[in-house]
C-alpha cells in the first residue's frame, strides 16, 4: 500500500501504539506541571502514582510543562525532562506532548526544543514542518490489536501564546485591537489554533481515511481550550457537564473555527485541554466530548486539592464511544 506523503512523518512512530489483545487502550493526560528542575516533589510523586495506578498505554502532556526563565538552555531542558519524563521512561510507556503558553515564553528555538523532547526513547511526539504554524502538532495512529489497520488516532495541536505575537499581514496588534466592553464569554488575550494547522489536520485526516479504507475516530489534545467549552459551562445540564467549572474560561481571542472543522470532518470524538487549573469537567456538545484534565502541578496553595489527571479508555470495537474519568493526586499520595 502506498503511503500518502502527508502521512509519512506520522504513520510509524518509533514506538508503535497498539490496542491490547483484549481490545482496550488507555490514555492518561497530564497538563500544567509548571515546574523546573527545582520542583515540588508532590508533582512528580503524583505522576508516578497515577501512572502506577492506571497503567496507561500512552501518556499525553498537555502543555505549560516547563516554567523556566526565558533564557533557559538546552542543558536545563534536559535536566527538567530527565526528571519529568521518568514516570514514563522508567516504565517504558510511550508519551507525547504539546506546548502551552508558558513553554512558548522560553526563547529557545522551538525546533531545537522539540528535538530535545523527541530524543527521549519513549517520546513519540512528532512535529509539523515549515508552513504549518506551531511545532508541536502531531498525529499518532493507534493500530488494531491484530495490527491490520489504524483503529484510532490522537491529534495534537499547538495553541501558541499571546495573541499579540500573531503576525498578521495587516500589521495590527491583535491583542490591542481586540478590545470591547462586552465580548463573548471566554474570549481572552490568548492566541488560537491557526488556519494552516486546521488545514493540515483536515487534509491529513482525509489522507488517513483513504489509507485506512475507513474513517478513524480520534482524541484531540491542545493546551488552551476553544470557546465551545464556555458554552458547556453556561449550559451544564444541556451538555451533561460533570466535574468542576470553578475558573472563568480563558480561551483564544478569536474563534478559530476548530470545532466547526472537527464536526465537519467527523472523526474527533473528544477534545482535551489544560490551561484552566481549577476546571476539570467533561461535557458533551454536538456529540463531541469537551474535557479539561485539571492540572497536575503543585504550587503549595489551597488549589492543590484540585490536582488531577484525566483518563480516556477506548474499546477497539466501539471507538466512537470514549469513556473518561479523573484521578486525583490525593488518591495516590
Amino acid at each position: 500500500m502506498t503511503t500518502p506523503d502527508l502521512l509519512k512523518p506520522y504513520l510509524f512512530p518509533k514506538k508503535i501504539l497498539k490496542f491490547r489483545e483484549n481490545g482496550s487502550f488507555k490514555i492518561c493526560c497530564f497538563s500544567d506541571l509548571h515546574q523546573t528542575s527545582d520542583y515540588h516533589p508532590n508533582t512528580l510523586a503524583a505522576m508516578h502514582g497515577i501512572i502506577e495506578k492506571e497503567q496507561p498505554d500512552l501518556v499525553l502532556l498537555g502543555g505549560d510543562l516547563w516554567n523556566e526563565t526565558p533564557d533557559a538552555t538546552v542543558e536545563q531542558l534536559r535536566e527538567f525532562l530527565d526528571i519529568f519524563s521518568a514516570p514514563m521512561e522508567t516504565r517504558g510507556i510511550p508519551w507525547a506532548h504539546v506546548y502551552g503558553n508558558h513553554d512558548h515564553d522560553i526563547l529557545m528555538d522551538r525546533r531545537l526544543m522539540q528535538s530535545v523532547f523527541e530524543s527521549y526513547p519513549n517520546c513519540v511526539s512528532a512535529h509539523t514542518e515549515e508552513g504549518v504554524d506551531g511545532v508541536s502538532n502531531f498525529l499518532l495512529p493507534i493500530r488494531s490489536s491484530d495490527d491490520s489497520r489504524v483503529a484510532f488516532a490522537v491529534w495534537g495541536l499547538d495553541t501558541h501564546n499571546l495573541s499579540d505575537r500573531l503576525k498578521l499581514r495587516s500589521g495590527i496588534n491583535l491583542r490591542a485591537a481586540h478590545t470591547a466592553p462586552d465580548l463573548p464569554y471566554g474570549t481572552s488575550h490568548w492566541d488560537f489554533v491557526h488556519f494552516n494547522q486546521l488545514r493540515w489536520y483536515y487534509n491529513t485526516s482525509e489522507a488517513l481515511e483513504a489509507y485506512n479504507g475507513t474513517p478513524v475516530d480520534a482524541l484531540m489534545l491542545m493546551h488552551a481550550p476553544i470557546l465551545e467549552f464556555g458554552i458547556c459551562m453556561k449550559n451544564p445540564e444541556r451538555t451533561s457537564l460533570e466535574g468542576d467549572a470553578l475558573e472563568t474560561l480563558f480561551s483564544g481571542s478569536l474563534n478559530s473555527g476548530l470545532f466547526s472543522t472537527v464536526l465537519q470532518r467527523g472523526d474527533v470524538r473528544a477534545i482535551v485541554s489544560g490551561h484552566m487549573h481549577e476546571d476539570n469537567f467533561a461535557a458533551d456538545y454536538c456529540g463531541v466530548k469537551l474535557c479539561f484534565d485539571g492540572a497536575i502541578g503543585f504550587r503549595g496553595t489551597d488549589a492543590d486539592i484540585h490536582r488531577c489527571a484525566r483518563i480516556f479508555e477506548i474499546n477497539e470495537q466501539a471507538t466512537e464511544t470514549i469513556n473518561t474519568h479523573l484521578v486525583y493526586a490525593k488518591e495516590v499520595l
